[in-house]
């Protein structure tokens, strides 16, 4: 997964290491791919590199999400620096939907080639490039698309070789410009998109072990978050297949609020508070009412249509079929998302009491915890969104007893203390419940589900979320079990058993980094580190992690970069830190 990430806080593009521009999605994370060539190599790209073979360097600027990509066949160089413009004016943040792309020589008279074959919406439908006065017009006849260039138009069309002196541009817009972008404007946004980002750096409190990867997972987290709601997206890309071949692709560009909540978490441990303030604005305007229904995922925009569509005419990721748009996990329930949100407005309002609760919020809080009392009981998809088998997931009471437990804390600080009793009450039951039916004996560890013998990693949050002390005997037979059960090489799987598809063959990056934090926990301090940095020495070459990992080999899978698997690393790193 040779890719860096660039973006602005409203969309993302992935750019290879050699240069090309595979995926990209305008005007929104969620909108239809201009550049889809990771999907199907006729789904569109574009590519600048040299016109010879050339040894190559990836690299981001410190500090920032600009990515600088050197070619050197020699003789002649030359760097290719690419960004999406983001920087505050003193009135408002700025967020041009554009694509800078500055070609700076470094030896020589280097020759280039470039390649600018975009395809809107997915490559559904033709699309033309229109020669225009001073720029490339990219049309379906329902939208369109416009680059602009130092280089001569004509032979970026062409294709051919290009060679360069000076410093070059291109710019591709979402917008047609009213005044065409020149090379001063380009440097100008690269400028103040650099010092934008080194200033939101700076403001990072890191650990003193693993400060670059936890810098770098933190300004992907960044990336990943749609500044105009506040949603943060699961991953930048819809449907690279956890195990290739096999049919786990899913759209990952969507809002899951327990995710979310994780990754804010995460967010707020290095100091930056102001996403999980932004988060807290999208939770009350998804549930402006009360008797709004909950789903466990929302378009970035708080919209609820996830309507799952298959795109045929694309041959997927190394040829795995289906590419999917949209997420039919949106219709399932998952009780645990109560706790996780829950567990978020706690830590925002009571633990770091940034602000104090408004009225609205606490109605938001009634109402979940309500939900959550009422539905506790019931069978439900569990974390890993079952999509045919509902069952009693022991995870699942665990985080509904957080909903309930949070709830009552927040009740008893406001002075309800009528309405704390009674859901402290509800709490207890929860937890007397699961200690009871979650707990299996005969294997020795709470498992995935009452009367189950197969293991969860998500049970491994137990101790996290306070359901049990890391002392207590059950819990550390608990991580020995999962240790024994679900790890193989280094890596760790969420579960063994079947789903809905068969045997996972994946490892989950997450999981395993839960058991690193797990095994800290417990006082394994020198394996956890072992678990903690191997994952991280199966990062690609700028530090960016995806969904899954391969056990056997250790090459990168799933949707990518995964928002879940950079919150874990910079939690991870933190706890190890400590310790």
């Amino acid at each position: 997964m040779r890719y860096g990430i660039i973006g602005n806080c409203n969309t993302a593009a992935l750019v290879h290491e050699s240069g090309a521009i595979d995926w990209c999605c305008l005007p929104r994370f969620d909108s239809p791919s201009v550049f889809g060539a990771i999907l199907d190599p006729g789904a569109g790209t574009f590519k600048v590199a040299h016109a010879g073979p050339a040894r190559i360097t990836q690299t981001y600027l410190p500090g920032t999400a600009i990515l600088r990509t050197e070619f050197d066949d020699g003789e002649s160089a030359f760097a290719l620096t690419d960004f999406m413009p983001r920087y505050h004016d003193g009135r408002a943040w700025q967020k041009p939907l554009e694509i800078h792309r500055i070609l700076t020589p470094l030896r020589g008279r280097p020759v280039v080639n470039v390649q600018f074959v975009p395809r809107l919406d997915y490559g559904r439908n033709h699309t033309r490039i229109v020669r225009r006065d001073g720029m490339l017009e990219v049309t379906n006849a329902l939208e369109d698309i416009f680059l602009y260039s130092s280089l001569d138009l004509g032979q970026v069309l062409a294709e051919g070789p290009i060679e360069i002196s000076d410093e070059q541009f291109l710019v591709l817009s979402y917008h047609e410009k009213l005044a065409a972008p020149d090379l001063a404007y380009a440097r100008d946004m690269l400028e103040r998109t650099r010092l934008q980002w080194e200033d939101w750096s700076r403001g990072c409190r890191l650990p003193a072990e693993w400060t670059e990867h936890v810098l770098r997972s933190a300004i992907t987290l960044k990336l990943l978050i749609y500044e105009d709601t506040g949603a943060m997206v699961a991953a930048a890309t819809t449907s690279l297949p956890e195990t290739p071949g096999e049919v786990r692709n899913w759209d990952y560009r969507f809002c899951w609020l327990r995710d979310s909540s994780l990754v804010l978490e995460a967010m707020a441990s290095v100091g930056q508070f102001q996403e999980m303030r932004d988060f807290v604005n999208f939770l009350l305007q998804v549930f402006e009412s009360k008797q709004t229904k909950v789903q466990i995922l929302y378009r970035v925009d708080g919209s609820r249509e996830l309507d799952e569509e298959i795109l045929s005419h694309l041959c997927g990721y190394q040829n795995s079929r289906p590419v999917r748009i949209g997420n039919a996990a949106s219709r399932t329930r998952q009780n645990d998302i109560f706790g996780e949100v829950l567990n978020t407005i706690y830590l925002y309002y009571i633990r770091y009491q940034i602000e104090p609760m408004p009225e609205e919020m606490w109605s938001l809080v009634k109402f979940m915890v309500r939900t959550s009392v009422r539905e506790w009981a019931n069978r439900d998809a569990g974390i890993w969104e079952y999509r045919h088998r509902r069952r009693h997931f022991t995870h699942s009471k665990m985080l509904s007893w957080v909903a309930v437990d949070r709830g009552a804390e927040i009740a008893s600080r406001l002075g309800r203390v009528e309405t704390a009793a009674e859901w402290a009450l509800v709490a207890r039951t929860i937890r007397e419940e699961v200690l009871r039916r979650g707990w299996n004996a005969k294997v020795g560890a709470f498992t995935q589900a009452y009367r189950s013998q197969a293991l969860d990693v998500a049970i491994l949050q137990a101790e996290r979320v306070g359901f049990v002390d890391r002392s207590d005997p059950r819990w550390i037979s608990t991580v020995r079990a999962c240790e024994r059960s679900l790890c193989r090489n280094g890596f760790t799987f969420r579960y063994t058993s079947a789903d809905d598809f068969g045997v996972p063959r994946s490892a989950f990056i997450i999981a395993t980094l839960w058991m690193a934090k797990a095994l800290d926990a417990i006082g394994d301090h020198d394996k956890a580190r072992d678990f903690f940095e191997g994952m991280l020495s199966r990062a690609n070459h700028l530090g960016l992690l995806s969904e899954d990992v391969d056990v056997e080999t250790g090459e990168l899978l799933g949707n990518f970069p995964q928002a879940y698997s950079h919150m874990a690393v910079i939690n991870t790193a933190h706890q190890l830190s400590r310790s």
